[in-house]
């Protein structure tokens, strides 16, 4: 598995690319003395969440194979044709971002919620909260956005 080049960023981390993301993450956050919940934490997980996105499932919201590829992901069946019909199937869908990430880290299914309402306490519980900012400006990100909060 590929690692983010987020972490290229700090040579003497190394990484360990079967472990979930978000821990990762965590792992440097304490190496680098970023207090969780601090500005400087919150800015760079921010960044890392988003890199980790773009280094899974590409950054480029004008490709259709793109779109697509995150459809089949998320186990969306219908054939879809266009960037407007995927997104309308990805409205559907209620997937907590953090665990879309992981996913291709791990491995691991990504759980599909029946419900936003089911999502945002799933999320809420867990703690697992993709910044609204990092979502807001990518294209596949804000189809799957949901309001948590």
């Amino acid at each position: 598995m590929e690692t983010t080049n987020y972490f290229s960023r700090y040579s003497d981390f190394k990484v360990r690319t079967k472990t979930r993301a978000i821990d990762e993450f965590n792992r440097l956050s304490r190496e680098m003395n970023w207090k969780k919940g601090s500005r400087k934490y919150r800015s760079e997980l921010s960044k890392f969440l988003e890199s980790e996105f773009a280094v899974h499932f590409g950054t480029d919201a004008t490709k259709l194979e793109n779109w697509q590829g995150l459809c089949l992901e998320l186990k969306i069946q219908n054939p879809i044709q266009s960037i407007k019909q995927c997104r309308k199937a990805l409205a559907k869908v209620h997937v907590n971002l953090v665990d879309l990430v992981d996913s291709r880290r791990t491995g691991k299914e990504v759980k599909q919620f029946a419900s936003q309402k089911a999502l945002r306490k799933y999320t809420i519980e867990t703690g697992k909260i993709f910044p609204k900012s990092a979502a807001k400006k990518d294209g596949f990100l804000k189809a799957l956005l949901r309001e948590i909060f």
